[in-house]
C-alpha cells in the first residue's frame, strides 16, 4: 500500500474487515466474487479499499451469504458508509509504481522489454480510465 494515510481510510478499512470476514467462513474470494454479482478483479479491488463496486445488490446479499450477526450487519453498515462518503482512492492512491514494477516482462517474441517499454507499460496503469486511448 501507498502509505500510511492510505491505510486508514475508509474504503481500506472497510476491506479488510470485509476480507476478514469472508475468510473466517473460509469462503474463496473468486467464488464469493461471483456470489455478488462483482468479477474476481471487481471483488479484489474492494477487498483492497475500492468501494464504488458495492451496489444496493451487494449490500444486501454479502450479509446475507456471510451469515453477519445484529452486530457484524451494523458494523458492515457503518463501515460501508464512511467509506461511500470519503474521498475515493483511486489506483494511484493504492499502489506505488515500484510495487506493480514487472519482475520478468518479455514481447511476443520472446524478447526482454527495454526500460522504456516498462515505463510506458507503467504509464498506461497507472493512467485514469477516462483517459485511455481505445484502438480503433
Amino acid at each position: 500500500m501507498n502509505n500510511t494515510h492510505t491505510q486508514e481510510h475508509p474504503g481500506v478499512l472497510f476491506g479488510a474487515w470485509l476480507k476478514a470476514k469472508r475468510q473466517a467462513r473460509g469462503i474463496i474470494a473468486r467464488l464469493f466474487a461471483g456470489q455478488i454479482w462483482l468479477s474476481p478483479s471487481k471483488y479484489a479491488e474492494v477487498e483492497v479499499g475500492v468501494v464504488r463496486w458495492i451496489g444496493q445488490k451487494q449490500e444486501l446479499i454479502i450479509p446475507i451469504l456471510l451469515d453477519f450477526s445484529v452486530d457484524e450487519r451494523q458494523k458492515f453498515t457503518e463501515l460501508l458508509k464512511a467509506a461511500k462518503n470519503t474521498i475515493a482512492l483511486t489506483f494511484d492512491k493504492i499502489f506505488k509504481k515500484e510495487e506493480l514494477r514487472p519482475v520478468r516482462a518479455a514481447h511476443s517474441q520472446g524478447k526482454q522489454i527495454t526500460q522504456e517499454d516498462e515505463e510506458a507499460l507503467l504509464a498506461l496503469v497507472f493512467q485514469p480510465l477516462g483517459d485511455v486511448p481505445i484502438p480503433g
